[in-house]
């Protein structure tokens, strides 16, 4: 973090950027009268951070589950540190000033509305949007929801996201200062509680993103208007798979309902979900079956839950399923019976 980030009277936050927990900072935090944990035991209790919107998530790959997020709360803005899992997220967000996002490692990758999301890259979300968001590997991804955004400069139209290049220094003075403000709240609580403490605290977070929007630059539009074709029909066909629950569905009759070629929906997929239509589909199908095991007593058999949501091959599916969750689709169903059965 650079000296003009932080005000003199805050001489316990760290000002020379030299900080190796990036990776685990959030094992490192604990919680305090200001910080806030919480850690899912597994992929079947993620709980998402509240207060962002309403998220939906389907997991590409939760072997190794281990996702959790700390949040603090300040005067006017909150601050999350998130590690994510693999999977598919559907996210509306909704605030009334501005949710700022980026991930806290260089390493890191997201596809966010089909465009690759890579440091020094910022998530601008201003007012109420919806985002199609594809993680292939688990994150470190920080998000700052600020109540007001006045008179900031800040690019970017009421209800809308989008992606937003700063440059890589002033991305990292971002995310020292996020680290230091969290390790502080973490483990000094009494230096947090402070007077004015928490208001230099906020000034500091809100200079380190006038500085990263300063230098930054959005998405080409081009590059946006070419995928928000594709955008609108993903959303479409998740509403008609929602909507078909319980149906075999063929990618023929699929694309015809849609008014488009086979090929185009593919494509669609392809750029907004990072992965074939044939994949995506059979994703979303596991994680119905997955949904409805864990309910345990009213789950008839696991053939019968298979062959509803279109697996005629038992051991191909079995084998699918084993390698997306770790775990045969018996062990589910019996995890979940044992745990119904047991007296509270």
């Amino acid at each position: 973090m650079s000296k003009g980030l932080v005000p003199e009277d805050l001489p316990w936050i760290a000002t020379d950027g030299s900080d190796d927990r990036r990776v685990s900072l959030l094992d490192e935090l604990v919680e305090s009268e200001f910080v806030k944990i919480s850690r899912s035991l597994d992929v079947d209790r993620f709980r998402s951070i509240e207060g962002l919107g309403d998220a939906k998530s389907i997991p590409i790959d939760a072997k190794d589950f281990d996702a959790a997020f700390a949040s603090l709360k300040l005067k006017s803005c909150s601050v999350h540190l998130q590690r994510t899992f693999p999977r598919i997220l559907q996210m509306q967000y909704s605030t009334t000033g501005a949710i700022i996002g980026f991930t806290m490692e260089d390493a890191a990758s997201l596809i966010i509305d089909g465009v690759e999301a890579r440091a020094p890259a910022l998530l601008l979300v201003k007012g109420t949007a919806t985002c199609e968001i594809v993680e292939q590997r688990a994150n470190l991804v920080a998000l700052l929801n600020f109540a007001s955004i006045d008179d900031r400069g800040w690019p970017g139209d009421a209800d809308s996201a989008q992606l937003i290049a700063t440059l890589p220094d002033r991305c990292e003075a971002l995310r020292v200062t996020v680290r230091d403000v969290l390790t502080l709240a973490s483990h000094s609580p009494d230096s947090f509680a402070q007077p004015n403490v928490i208001e230099h605290v906020e000034e500091s977070i809100l200079q380190a993103v006038d500085l990263a929007m300063a230098a930054a630059s959005p998405t080409p539009d081009a590059k946006r208007l070419s995928l928000s074709h594709y955008l609108a029909l993903v959303r479409k066909l998740d509403e008609f798979v929602a909507d078909s629950a319980g149906k075999t569905l063929y990618s023929a009759d699929v694309a015809r309902q849609l008014g488009v070629s086979v090929r185009t929906l593919h494509n669609a997929v392809v750029a907004i979900r990072g992965m074939s239509m044939h994949r995506y589909m059979r994703l979303r199908r596991l994680w119905n079956v997955r949904q409805q095991l864990v309910r345990g007593a009213s789950v008839q058999s696991v053939k019968a839950v298979a062959l509803v949501n279109g697996f005629w091959h038992m051991g191909e599916f079995t084998a699918l399923y084993r390698e997306l969750f770790g775990e045969t689709p018996q062990q589910t169903l019996s995890a979940a019976r044992k745990q119904t059965s047991e007296p509270s």
